[in-house]
């Protein structure tokens, strides 16, 4: 009773963990109003080896590796297709090989990165139009090559 109240007092959410099980993530179309649209696997948890257990966003990149919002947000566009899933098969595929502990590309972030990453997730106005963004940095970095 204690505990339950305790809950209700204050903002608690669970703490869920990183896992490599397909049921804990979300297959996110970058682009809704396109047919062939390209995919991002996204789930939301704590890394297995973050000591301060901090509920962050990743996502699943092409060599298995999950990687943290913010970080992925520091890196290149040359490196947005790490990340980009061409059809939902390939990305299904992927997650289906990965077994045991999630392993994440560690990345170091600043209070700088964290700062640009919510300045640039605001101007986007919406998530869709943040995904509409990235999609168009991902299209254009694909032609540079």
């Amino acid at each position: 009773m204690v505990a339950e109240r305790w809950l209700d007092e204050h903002d608690f959410m669970p703490m869920r963990f990183l896992t490599n099980d397909f049921k804990d993530c979300r297959l996110i179309k970058l682009d809704p109003s396109e047919a062939h649209s390209p995919f991002v696997v996204e789930q939301e948890g704590v890394g297995p080896n973050d000591p301060a257990c901090k509920t962050r966003m990743y996502y699943l990149q092409h060599d298995g590796k999950w990687i943290d919002e913010v970080a992925r947000s520091t890196r290149p566009d040359s490196e947005i297709g790490d990340i980009v899933f061409e059809s939902p098969a390939e990305a299904v595929e992927l997650l289906s090989s990965l077994f045991g502990k999630p392993h994440v590309r560690e990345l170091p972030v600043t209070e700088a990165d964290v700062d640009a990453y919510i300045a640039r997730a605001q101007s986007a106005g919406s998530a869709e139009a943040a995904f509409r963004e990235f999609l168009a940095r991902y299209r254009g970095a694909k032609k540079r090559k």
